[in-house]
């Protein structure tokens, strides 16, 4: 009968549902457990076996479960349209609820989401006017950050956002994993190597890669925004079993900071460490695990320090910033003071009552967020006016250190990739400016012209290409124009607003607003890679998700 047909249809919506939220489950599964550890011959050809796998499993899982969901959505879309045209007020009542329920990814779209569209129209856009169709759909060998990649990347996240179950469980699989990475990468700075990764690999090499990731800044970028989620764990969990077990892999995450010998990480850290002082503002509690937070860092870059004094002839040499973490007294002082503010808060918080935190609150992170932006435009400006010579004709002083001399050198050789970049970007034509060349087709540009790729050759040899900017803002910029631009910064803003204001109803929240903000500060000197974006959309949607429900209940 009418109801036999009814319960028929309800089944089916039911299963399609569970079917795309298993096949989204088991995506995250692998892309967390089994995809850090991927790889063959060790570390040859290691971007391009991860990819391989991403691309694979995205093909296996989130493709069918991308037409599973978009048929329920679509079917739940058409009943409605049918019912608001006949007036149906009486079935809508009824039907309309059970096919909410049914169909996430029906519901009313938030900010964020409409963000995300627009990004990925903007990259479609700028494929359509690339120089090479088939080269922006692919992405450059080795990288492969076409739009293909990027339609992936939306399509999860949608996935990910509206039919995730278990995260409780797939969130601790990723900090299993994850954790195990970092261990790897610390025993490989001391010249342990228990995978034998290392094995026919040149010595002289061994400082460029560690760990199961590949290159150190691909294994950087995976840190710090790995990193964030068992961040977010100790700064807001209760239970002491839990905030142990994730203090301790915050733990082993700064222990690898200090150890993986790219700068870049330090400035994502000082971003994570922001996020967590804006947020810890708001109670007595969560200004005390911001500070045991800075505690477990410094201490942990000095147990580093500790065990690099005591096995020198194992310890690999590392540069000047990551020893200064972990050698010098600086970072004891550092130690040291956190100590007595903690101590402070303890005592201060004993006669104070905890809505006065509250009060303040809004004045340290004025005085946080300028301090930092003041700090920044400082650096910058002292980069300036040393490059420039004024800093010697005002006060006499100069420096040829490799952070205030801005030259083509500066920044292991950023200063010439930046300023070529800027310099052809700036030829470009108008509509140019803003489709850009074509997404991940920065090298496809650039080698087509000949006096470019000339100046490139003689910088960098024969044998080497510069396959972008090593600055995604600037490589977005110039790879997707104007209008690719804007959409990027678009949805990297609406993540930080949606999940800054939705932190009390939802703390986990914190992990994509963190997760963007490290990303940022990182990438402001690298580039997109498989290694790191796919976790950067993963943690997005994990708390679009959150904050959705969080929203329903």
């Amino acid at each position: 009968g009418k109801e036999h047909v009814m319960s028929l249809r309800t089944n089916l919506r039911f299963e399609s549902k569970s079917a795309v939220s298993w096949l989204t489950a088991l995506w995250i599964f692998l892309m967390t457990a089994v995809f850090p550890y991927y790889m063959k011959n060790h570390y040859s050809q290691m971007g391009v076996r991860k990819f391989s796998f991403f691309l694979t499993v995205s093909l296996v899982c989130l493709i069918p479960a991308g037409v599973l969901a978009a048929g329920s959505w679509g079917k739940a879309c058409a009943a409605k349209l049918f019912r608001r045209m006949h007036k149906q007020e009486s079935d809508a009542k009824t039907q309309t609820g059970v096919q909410a329920q049914a169909h996430p990814a029906a519901r009313s779209l938030s900010n964020l989401d409409i963000a995300m569209l627009c990004y990925l129209a903007a990259i479609f856009i700028s494929w359509l006017f690339s120089v090479d169709r088939a080269a922006a759909w692919t992405g450059t060998d080795g990288w492969s950050m076409g739009l293909r990649t990027q339609v992936i990347l939306v399509l999860m996240y949608f996935l990910v956002s509206r039919y995730l179950i278990w995260w409780k469980g797939l969130l601790a699989v990723h900090m299993l994993a994850s954790g195990g990475v970092f261990l790897l990468g610390i025993l490989h700075r001391f010249s342990i190597d228990p995978l034998g990764m290392y094995q026919g690999l040149d010595e002289s090499w061994q400082l460029l890669f560690l760990s199961t990731i590949g290159q150190a800044s691909w294994y950087s970028g995976y840190v710090c925004v790995a990193l964030t989620a068992g961040a977010t764990v100790f700064f807001i969990a209760k239970d002491n079993r839990i905030r142990t077990a994730a203090g301790l892999y915050c733990m082993l995450g700064f222990g690898t900071v200090v150890t993986q010998n790219s700068d870049s990480a330090f400035a994502a850290m000082v971003f994570l460490l922001l996020g967590l002082f804006l947020a810890g503002c708001d109670s007595f509690d969560r200004m005390e695990r911001f500070l045991e937070m800075l505690l477990l860092m410094f201490g942990s870059f000095k147990l580093i320090g500790i065990l690099q004094e005591l096995f020198p002839e194992k310890a690999k040499q590392l540069g000047s910033l990551s020893e200064f973490f972990s050698k010098s007294t600086a970072t004891w002082v550092f130690f040291l003071i956190v100590c007595m503010g903690y101590i402070v808060l303890l005592l201060y918080r004993q006669k104070h009552e905890a809505a006065e935190i509250i009060r303040c609150g809004r004045t340290l992170r004025k005085i946080a967020v300028i301090g930092v932006v003041g700090l920044m435009l400082l650096f910058v400006v002292t980069i300036w006016a040393n490059t420039t010579g004024l800093l010697q004709k005002w006060f006499g002083v100069s420096s040829t250190g490799q952070y205030l001399l801005f030259d083509e050198y500066w920044g292991n050789s950023r200063g010439f990739s930046w300023s070529i970049t800027a310099e052809t970007f700036a030829k470009l034509p108008l509509w140019r400016k803003l489709t850009g060349v074509g997404p991940d087709c920065y090298s496809v540009y650039c080698y087509a012209d000949t006096d470019l790729a000339g100046r490139l050759h003689h910088y960098f040899g024969q044998n080497q290409t510069l396959t972008n900017a090593h600055n995604e803002f600037l490589n977005q910029l110039f790879c997707t124009g104007g209008i690719g631009f804007a959409a990027f910064v678009g949805f990297l803003a609406a993540a930080v607003c949606r999940f800054w204001k939705n932190r009390e109803k939802e703390p986990m929240a914190l992990m994509g607003l963190l997760a963007v903000l490290v990303y940022g500060a990182h990438n402001f000197f690298c580039y997109q890679q498989v290694c790191c974006i796919p976790f950067l959309f993963l943690l997005i949607a994990m708390s679009e998700n959150l904050v959705r429900e969080a929203a329903e209940k």
